[in-house]
This record gives structure tokens, C-alpha cells and sequence, in this order.
């Protein structure tokens, strides 16, 4: 069995996604850890697909495209995105991880042994002990961030500090049982696979990061007012028991 799948959701990411995955192959072929790269592009329109079907046949075979459209969710699609990847992966281990690779992949090591040691899914965290923030984003996106995590900290009744931050990790079991689960096809994706974990009473870690704000962010403002609209669709599944069905 593959030890390690990496699934990262693609939204018309050419100008970067190369460097992150020479990144992670490299590294990982340096630690010996058999892994796969499923790369799920998000509708598209610039030069990705391309760019990863050239990587796939020149120097990073593990590479898994798969290119996926939903009409009217262009640009709106992360959770389906990471759904669909996760179904698909293989390995023992489930990391999703942003195409920006803005969290030090290293952590990696490090999140492979805390679900060896009992766990069920290890999230990355800017805002506990232990973290560092390399560079930061713009003020108002940290002070949005904050106000964010601590509303989904009321209302889904589940004691994260940073729910957003793109670096997630989940056993191949925990992984089948709450994808299968997911209903939100957007932002509040992050949201809503840590709801259900909760809700299915799979033990949780959030470990400290290394994080660095990537200047080329493809989010923009809009995704918070997208992502609060989910947040209660999740409550009101939580609160009828939906996700332990």
C-alpha cells in the first residue's frame, strides 16, 4: 500500500503549483516514503492541466490528475474538489494540503507519527503553541481570520483555533468515513470535515505549524460570506445528528 496520498484542489494554479510539487517529491524521495500526488483541478481556464500531465511524464510520475466541472460552482468548488480526491486516494495516510504549499511540508513526518500514536485527523495551526508565522497576511485578513475561527468556534461547539489553515491530515479509515459524508462544495469545506469528525468522536489534534502568507492567493473577500452561509448549513446538520448517519 502507498504510505502517503496528498490531495490538492487546483483552481488555475500554473504560476505556482510546479514549485510545489517538485517540493514535496523531492522530499519525500529523500525520506523513502512511497506516496501519491492527486492534483484535482477546479474548472480550470489557464494552463494547470497541461503543466501537470508534463510533469506526470517527465519527472514526477506519482502524479494523479483528475480535472473535474461543476458549471455554476466555477471558483467555488474546494470542497467538492477535496472530496472527489480524497475518495480516490490509496495510501494509509490522507494529507490535504493548498496548492501554495504555504505550510512547511516537513510537518508531514510529524503528523504521520501522531495518528500512529492514536489520533484520527491532525490539523495544522497558525495560532497555538508552537507556532510560527514566517510572513503574515494583510491586517485585515488576520483580524477576518481571527473573528472567523472564533464564530466557528460558537456555533459548531468545537474548540479549534484555526480551522482554515490548509494542512490537514487524516488515517485512511477516518478519511473513507467522513468524505462520504461531505455535502459542502465550497469554503466551508474545512468546516464542515472537522464537524463530522467531531460528530463521529474521532480524537482530533491541532498541531503548530511553520506558515508563511503566499502573495498570490487565489481567495478572494467574497469566499468569507460564501463560507459563513455554510457554516450554518453545517450547524443545522450537526444539531439533527445528520453526519452520524
Amino acid at each position: 500500500m502507498t504510505t502517503l496520498s496528498i490531495i490538492i484542489p487546483a483552481y488555475n494554479e500554473e504560476r505556482r503549483i510546479g514549485k510545489t510539487l517538485d517540493h514535496i517529491s523531492t522530499f519525500l524521495r529523500e525520506k523513502n516514503i512511497s506516496f501519491e500526488i492527486i492534483v484535482v483541478a477546479n474548472n480550470c481556464t489557464d494552463n494547470t492541466i497541461p503543466l501537470l500531465h508534463n510533469l506526470k511524464n517527465t519527472s514526477i510520475p506519482e502524479i494523479i490528475v483528475l480535472d473535474i466541472e461543476r458549471g455554476e460552482l466555477v471558483g467555488n468548488m474546494k470542497g467538492y474538489a477535496i472530496k472527489v480526491g480524497m475518495e480516490s486516494a490509496s495510501g494509509e495516510y490522507h494529507l490535504f494540503i493548498d496548492a501554495d504549499n504555504a505550510t512547511t511540508f516537513s510537518h508531514a513526518i510529524d503528523f504521520i507519527q501522531f495518528i500512529k500514536d492514536g489520533y484520527d485527523v491532525v490539523i495544522g495551526s497558525r495560532y497555538v503553541s508552537g507556532a510560527k508565522v514566517v510572513k503574515r497576511q494583510p491586517v485585515y485578513r488576520v483580524i477576518l481570520s481571527r473573528l472567523s475561527n472564533l464564530l466557528i468556534r460558537v456555533v459548531l461547539f468545537i474548540n479549534i483555533y484555526d480551522t482554515q489553515c490548509g494542512f490537514k491530515m487524516f488515517s485512511r479509515n477516518a478519511s473513507k468515513e467522513i468524505f462520504r459524508r461531505m455535502t459542502v462544495a465550497g469554503w466551508g469545506a474545512d468546516l464542515e470535515m472537522l464537524a463530522i469528525a467531531k460528530s463521529l468522536g474521532y480524537k482530533i489534534k491541532e498541531a503548530p505549524v511553520i506558515w508563511e502568507a503566499q502573495d498570490e492567493s487565489t481567495v478572494r473577500s467574497h469566499a468569507w460570506w460564501y463560507t459563513l452561509k455554510e457554516l450554518f448549513i453545517i450547524r443545522s446538520r450537526v444539531i439533527k445528528g445528520k453526519y452520524k448517519q
